[in-house]
């Protein structure tokens, strides 16, 4: 095996195999224990929303990711006819990448060995002790042998059912649906026009989503078979008559790669971390599949989480920075709950008040000026973590940075994006005399990239501006001037050192 880990992540899922590659590019050495002998080909996830391609490119890994699947900007209202138009987003990504989970899970998985990360798989997590020093876990093998493993901190990305969470105590409240629905990805003889396709009518809702490779992902919600139990098998048969009733088409459905019938829970954990021990991804959320946020949330979370830990482990962490993880991941989470909550009783209810607002809404999305807060809502694009309380923040800060083309001065043209991929925080300052850059040159060089000078293609950001790792703005230029800047430095990167270390600038004026 590889050096002992100062981490362990139990889950090699989209949240898990983020997190580890992380971790291991940031040079701490990271054990990934799966309890699956091979990645599934089962999967309820099926694309990357513009706002998760936004924070793959700001780790290098955005342009192998889209050559594993299918751009298209547009996503069907349920009419067969109208479409959120993706194609309007201010973003590098104005599409919805329609991806199968265990290709996703492929990419993610040789960017994080690829970084150094262990993938052990076969390795069931079936005890758990904390001690000042760290964590040790118990680990049952697909011989029934058991061994230890020890770490300084574990993260739980072990799905719905963790044994993590289960292990340390730590309460996953919530609610259990009684309805079921269908999903398969099959071959179809006849494909609707435009291949992205979904009907929500009287019977229910089909959604038709290609790969690129002559399968298609059908999502079926047939209220006339929600009840169903869940050891029933799916047969192509009942697929087919489904899509037939509310489709209204026959569209060939043949060769199914897999077929499969599921309930759905709205459950959160009441806390994300228990000491050394800490949750992330359907560890510590789950709900139900609408727009496919599940996958795009736990990969948020790894990318929140990864960098604190990593400043906890390189030991200038400021007092609470982990702590900070629960504080801005918990509420998101909370939110898509109440959101797809809302969104899955609106589109299993069959009362005719329901289907009349089901048609105003419809109606009113074909209106841009209307659609293009909903298009930013689904893409990601309007996350948002509370702004310290009672400070004189700037209205960017706890937002998403857009991504920034600069012209800098003595340097090649830069994207900001590219400067987060050191993994360290990144301060823009276009003042002509650098009074903002020349803050981080006491004693902050080994945290923060400083881009000082030249020009960039944005009219809508302030002449200076202070980056997180996870492209979160920290602080804007306000009327606290420098001073604002040195407490954010302080509360974020921890104290200055003293022995400072040559600059990280990218250029000076």
């Amino acid at each position: 095996m590889s050096p002992v880990p100062k981490v362990i992540v139990v889950g090699a899922g989209p949240t898990g195999l983020t997190l580890a590659a992380e971790l291991a590019s940031a040079g701490i050495p990271c054990r990934i224990l799966e309890r699956r002998a091979q990645r599934s080909s089962w999967s309820r996830a099926f694309g990357l929303t513009p706002y998760t391609m936004e924070l793959l490119d700001m780790r290098g890994q955005a342009d192998a990711t889209i050559e594993k699947g299918l751009p298209w900007k547009h996503g069907p209202l349920g009419d067969g006819k109208s479409y959120l138009d993706f194609g309007r987003l201010d973003s590098r990504f104005p599409f919805m990448l329609i991806m199968p989970q265990n290709r996703t899970e492929e990419v993610l998985e040789a960017w994080a060995l690829r970084a150094g990360a262990e993938l052990v798989r076969e390795a069931r997590v079936v005890g758990l002790r904390q001690e000042d020093s760290g964590v040790t876990l118990d680990v049952e093998g697909a011989d029934g042998k058991t061994w230890k493993e020890h770490a300084s901190y574990v993260v739980g990305c072990d799905g719905v059912r963790s044994a993590v969470r289960s292990l340390s105590g730590i309460g996953f409240e919530g609610m259990s649906y009684d309805c079921s629905l269908v999903t398969a990805d099959v071959r179809l003889k006849h494909p609707p026009d435009p291949p992205v396709h979904a009907i929500t009518g009287a019977r229910g809702t089909v959604a038709v989503f290609p790969y690129g490779d002559g399968t298609f992902r059908l999502i079926v919600l047939d209220r006339a078979r929600m009840q169903v139990p869940l050891e029933q098998a799916v047969t192509l048969e009942e697929v087919e008559q489904s899509v037939r009733a509310i489709l209204g088409v026959d569209l060939g459905i043949h060769e199914p790669l897999w077929m499969s019938r599921f309930r759905s829970d709205q459950r959160q954990a009441d806390r994300y971390r228990a000491g050394r021990v800490l949750l992330a991804g359907d560890a510590a959320h789950t709900h139900i599949p609408s727009g496919g946020q599940g996958l795009q949330v736990g990969v948020q979370d790894a990318i929140n989480l990864a960098w604190k830990l990593i400043a906890e482990l390189q030991g200038w962490a400021p007092e609470g920075l982990l702590d900070s993880y629960q504080e801005e991941r918990h509420p998101i989470a909370k939110a898509t709950l109440r959101k797809t909550d809302l969104v899955f009783k609106y589109e299993i209810s069959s009362a005719a008040p329901l289907r009349l607002v089901r048609w105003l809404i419809m109606q009113s999305l074909k209106v841009k000026a209307i659609q293009l807060p909903v298009v930013k809502e689904f893409a990601g694009l309007t996350l948002r973590y509370p702004p310290p309380r009672g400070a004189d923040a700037h209205p960017l800060v706890g937002r998403r940075v857009p991504d920034i083309q600069m012209d800098l001065p003595h340097a090649r043209p830069v994207r900001l994006y590219e400067l987060l991929r050191q993994r360290r925080f990144v301060l823009v300052d276009r003042t002509l005399e650098g009074r903002f850059a020349s803050v981080v040159g006491h004693g902050w060089e080994d945290r923060v990239v400083v881009a000082r000078g030249g020009a960039w293609d944005r009219i809508d950001l302030p002449p200076a501006l202070l980056v997180r790792p996870d492209g979160i703005v920290a602080w804007g230029v306000t009327r606290a001037g420098v001073p604002g800047l040195e407490a954010v430095l302080h509360k974020w990167c921890g104290g200055p050192t003293e022995a400072s270390v040559p600059a990280r600038a990218v250029a000076s004026a």
